[in-house]
């Protein structure tokens, strides 16, 4: 570099010094001297044109027939950059790849994103607007924030985001700032554009803030006139030059120029974008700014009716000039300017390597084209989502919450109503609520239409929620509060809560969610059942509230997000759709649920296919599965721990101490422990359906070796069907005798229930202390649990965990609680019960006693047992209740069998015998669940934290073959997770 290059590249960062310049961090972190060679390279060849294009960045949309006018700018008036406006992801990166190829200096490709690409890219990501950023307390989310839109600007070749906006909000009837900014307080203001500013610079992209001295105070909008700041000095150095200062100190590196009349500043009348007072003497030598300098737009009316606009503003410290609205005459304006000495080609010089010198530091002096086939996916990845995720989560704001209410506790004693006003009969906030507990939902599109709903009488909590600007009549929504409990809940600005001031002092909670998306959506429902902790602080006062108001609360449930929020890629979980999908095609199972939480979130919940083969309805989250032996692990067992941990019951103690039908009998003195190990000796399966076979109703065997006339295939024989079952055990019709449901049209009476319990007690025992498994034990331990706590098991798991832990649909007996539409079907059963089984136990031992028993009988969704196999990860405790003691706990998922695999009533990884080994090779031997007959699992794995759970109904329509087995689903997906943690792992190591 020669001396005099050097020096113009001094005065280009450190202008008219009269106080400390602040270098920006990107010059700072430079390769200088590669900098300088490329600057100087590219410089040396440029014509007085060249130079004077770089001034310039129209404004242009992505389409083909903008080609001639965007060849024109380049081939022309050699503009340096260009700034897109519209179009599609695609589109606008095939001109962008047109474009450079055009120009012989790389162009600077920009994006006026506030709010990310989709202010003008009409296929990229929503993000929020940045009054929900001004609510987040946690600046590493908004650098998050910064970091991703830069991310999905590297995908699209652009160099500078003209964001963020740090005008401070103090005028709530300005007509164009609103909520594009950070809110009302300038040191949230600064603190929010910086955090957010530093995610774009830390990864390659330049951000400007905007809109320099600051337009947060007007009432009147710079595109349509020149709004005039009445505002003396000391007032604007408080409030709207404040985060100006900090951003420049942070070492930030681009500012635009606001078309703003400010006479404290001596504007003089002129726009600030062209007053050498504000561009120069304010920015540059009092406040140290060495950056980039960018007007607004030219075209604005605010400015568009100066005379040699461009000229004026090249004069007042500008950089570079965005969207003049005749390029032409501009370019030939400047250089009639440059030429005449107007503009000293010092200045000029000057402008132009500090514009190079940031084209290389941006990376636009190696330009790859973009991939258009890819860039629609690359943008919209997962990390995209969880950013968008993370923003709403971070924003939640919970103004009151009087008596703590805030997250629900106590959900068996609560009756919930949720009532959306103006929101569709379908939406994301009441599925998201259904997640946490029984929500009955109602639908209104005005608060007087609320009032009209009687069923509301019933509940007493009711959550009311507004998901429209237009909705302002709350007055008319009479709901007694009295003798209930309100959440009202706002989903659009947080000036709208002046509208509601009758509500919200009515209401015992106060949310305000920002905006109606689904993300806000889901985020205000996790954090009302303390899925999500409410951080949020209100960015600007409104009604009642003033800024800063914010109350904090804690985490108590399961969360909904991505992998990412674990520090897990989504990408690594794309097999597992891989593996499902291939069941389903290899006739494994028709359709399954697949959910996995790692640290207390939901990172995976994904459906596949459909209820039944052919022509049926797809599985959803809300698709109930008979879980078949899964029902030992979640049902008899925890109700076992209960009770141990109550102190009614020891592991030593002796069956015949609690059913006293074993007395007298080989069962009476096995201890619950064997029970729990399967290590009794007692026989593995006996015919349940013979007890209940009239064996006087038919001549021969009950079964034979081929078909005839009589016969069934069944369980891999042929049985006959023309039997009679007892009359005095099972009927077609229910009564008070007969009112256990056995299957449709088919009832069992306590006669039944006595004979098969008889049965199951007169049995054999072999091995005696040897490991055999057997659903008889779990039988024999569901009899214990009710003749201790003198109720059935059903209502024991459901008042003691089910109710409190909000599973709705975990339960026996589905058909009692909900449609068989939702149930998924299992078996034709041909024999037994001739008919195909929906809502009805699979396992005949359960059927025969009512759906109730200790084997089998549960049925559940998968996001209802996670919440159970979470309470056991946290030691007991869940939704801020306790369920068991830390201790019981601990013993009962970490004890195991000194002969077997076998836990303390769950099973284990056995890595020793891969053949009989129910988990993948990678799972830690820590882990403890259950598998089930019917192609269900879970396995909950406290080293890492995480839970799986696979459902599926195999068995529909038929038991055999077992194809889920043979092709180890079950497994490969358990191994899938490993592998994903492990990725994890080594990429924490290689860094």
């Amino acid at each position: 570099m020669t001396k005099r290059t050097a020096l113009l590249f001094i005065i280009s960062l450190c202008t008219f010094i009269t106080s400390a310049q602040v270098t920006t961090n990107l010059y700072k972190q430079s390769d200088q001297k590669a900098v300088d060679h490329w600057v100087d390279s590219v410089y040396s060849t440029m014509s007085l044109d060249e130079k004077i294009g770089q001034l310039f960045m129209p404004i242009v949309e992505s389409r083909n027939d903008w080609k001639p006018r965007i060849a024109g700018y380049i081939q022309n008036q050699k503009v340096g950059g260009l700034l897109f406006s519209k179009g599609t992801l695609s589109q606008q990166a095939s001109i962008t790849n047109y474009a450079q190829e055009l120009s012989k200096v790389p162009l600077f490709i920009s994006l006026d994103g506030e709010w990310g690409l989709s202010m003008r890219i009409q296929d990229a990501p929503s993000f929020p607007r940045n009054m929900i950023i001004g609510a987040i307390q946690d600046e590493k989310i908004v650098e998050l924030y910064g970091s991703e839109v830069a991310r999905q600007c590297k995908e699209m070749g652009i160099h500078i985001n003209f964001a963020p906006v740090i005008d401070v909000h103090s005028n709530p009837a300005n007509p164009i700032i609103g909520n594009r900014s950070f809110g009302e307080n300038p040191d949230n203001v600064s603190r929010k554009g910086i955090a957010y500013a530093m995610g774009l610079e830390s990864n390659g992209v330049i951000s400007v803030a905007k809109h320099f001295p600051g337009h947060g105070d007007t009432s009147e909008d710079s595109h349509k006139t020149l709004p005039v700041i009445t505002h003396n000095k000391a007032r604007i150095e408080q409030f709207e030059l404040y985060p100006f200062r900090k951003y420049i100190n942070a070492g930030l590196s681009g500012i635009m120029t606001g078309h703003l009349d400010v006479p404290a500043l001596n504007t003089k009348g002129l726009p600030a974008s062209l007053s050498p007072e504000v561009g120069i003497k304010l920015l540059k030598e009092e406040m140290g700014y060495t950056g980039l300098t960018f007007t607004d737009g030219m075209a604005m009316k605010g400015v568009s009716t100066q005379n040699e606009a461009s000229v004026k503003a090249i004069l007042a410290g500008n950089d570079i000039i965005l969207g003049v609205i005749n390029q032409k005459n501009e370019f030939e304006s400047v250089k009639k300017a440059v030429e005449e000495g107007r503009i000293p080609t010092s200045m000029l010089e000057e402008k132009v390597r500090k514009i190079l010198t940031y084209k290389f530091i941006a990376g636009a002096h190696k330009f790859t084209p973009i991939n258009t086939s890819n860039v629609r996916n690359a943008v919209n990845s997962s990390q995209a989502e969880w950013t968008q995720r993370k923003i709403y989560d971070g924003a939640v704001t919970l103004l009151k919450n009087n008596n703590n209410l805030v997250p629900i506790t106590d959900l068996d004693k609560r009756n919930i109503a949720s009532v959306t006003i103006g929101a569709p009969e379908s939406n994301t906030f009441q599925k998201y609520l259904k997640k946490y507990g029984e929500v009955t939902s109602y639908q209104v599109q005005s608060p007087a239409d609320a009032t009209k709903i009687i069923d509301l009488n019933k509940h007493n909590l009711i959550i009311i929620s507004i998901h429209s600007d237009k909705i302002s009549d709350i007055a008319s929504l009479q709901i007694p509060t009295s003798s209930k409990q309100i959440i009202f809940v706002l989903f659009t600005s947080p000036y709208n809560l002046s509208k509601f001031s009758s509500a919200t002092d009515k209401a015992n909670a106060v949310i305000v969610a920002y905006d109606n998306s689904e993300f806000a959506q889901m985020s205000v429902a996790q954090g009302i059942f303390g899925g999500i902790r409410m951080t949020g602080k209100l960015p600007v006062s409104s009604g009642n509230f003033k800024e800063g108001t914010g109350i904090d609360t804690e985490k108590i449930r399961l969360s909904y997000s991505l992998p990412e929020e674990v520090g897990l890629k989504s990408e690594l979980f794309d097999n597992i759709e891989n593996i499902a999908l291939e069941g389903i095609r290899q006739r494994a199972y028709p359709g399954c649920q697949i959910l996995v939480a790692k640290d207390g979130v939901i990172i995976y919940e994904r459906e596949f296919g459909k209820l039944s083969y052919g022509e049926s309805p797809d599985v959803t989250s809300e698709t109930v599965y008979d879980l078949a032996s899964v029902t030992k692990a979640s049902a008899t067992l925890p109700a076992v721990m209960k009770l141990y941990d109550e102190k009614k019951l020891a592991l030593q103690d002796n069956l015949g101490k609690f059913v006293k039908e074993t007395k007298g009998s080989n069962k009476e003195n096995i201890r619950i422990r064997s029970l729990l190990l399967h290590e009794t000796g007692i026989v593995s399966f006996i015919p349940y359906y013979v007890t209940a076979i009239d064996k006087n109703s038919y001549t021969g065997s009950l079964f034979g070796s081929r078909s005839n006339t009589f016969h069934a295939h069944y369980a891999g024989a042929w049985g006959r069907t023309d039997y009679k079952f007892y009359p005095d055990m099972i009927s077609s019709k229910a009564s008070d005798e007969f009112y256990m449901p056995v299957a449709e049209n088919m009832y069992a009476s306590d006669k039944m229930h006595s004979a098969l319990l008889k049965e199951v007690i007169d049995t054999p025992l072999q091995r005696v202390g040897q490991y055999r498994y057997s659903c008889l034990n779990f039988m024999l331990l569901k009899e214990t649990v009710e003749n201790i706590s003198g109720v059935d098991l059903n209502n024991f798991v459901q008042n003691n965990f089910y109710d409190k832990l909000g599973s709705v649909s975990t339960t026996f007996q589905p058909l009692k609680y909900m449609s068989a539409d939702i149930i998924a079907p299992t078996e034709n059963d041909p024999f037994f019960r001739k008919q195909h089984l929906r809502g009805y136990v699979h396992d005949e031992g359960a059927a025969l006693f009512g759906g109730i028993s200790g084997n089998a009988g549960l049925f559940s969704n998968a996001n209802d047992l996670a919440k159970l196999y979470q309470m056991w990860l946290n030691k007991g405790e869940y939704g801020d209740e306790r369920f068991l003691s830390k201790e019981t706990v601990e013993l009962f998922t970490t004890a195991k069998s000194s002969i077997s695999r076998r836990g303390m009533g769950f099973d284990k990884p056995d890595p020793r015998n891969s053949k009989a080994n129910p988990t993948s090779p990678g799972t830690p031997i820590e882990v403890y669940g259950h598998t089930g007959f019917t192609g269900t699992c879970f396995w909950v794995d406290p080293t890492n934290n995480m839970i799986y759970i696979f459902l599926s109904n195999r068995v529909n329509p038929a038991r055999s073959p077992d194809r889920l087995s043979s092709l180890e689903i079950r497994e490969r997906i358990q191994e899938e997770l490993y592998q994903a943690l492990d990725n994890k792992k080594n990429s924490e190591i290689s860094k």
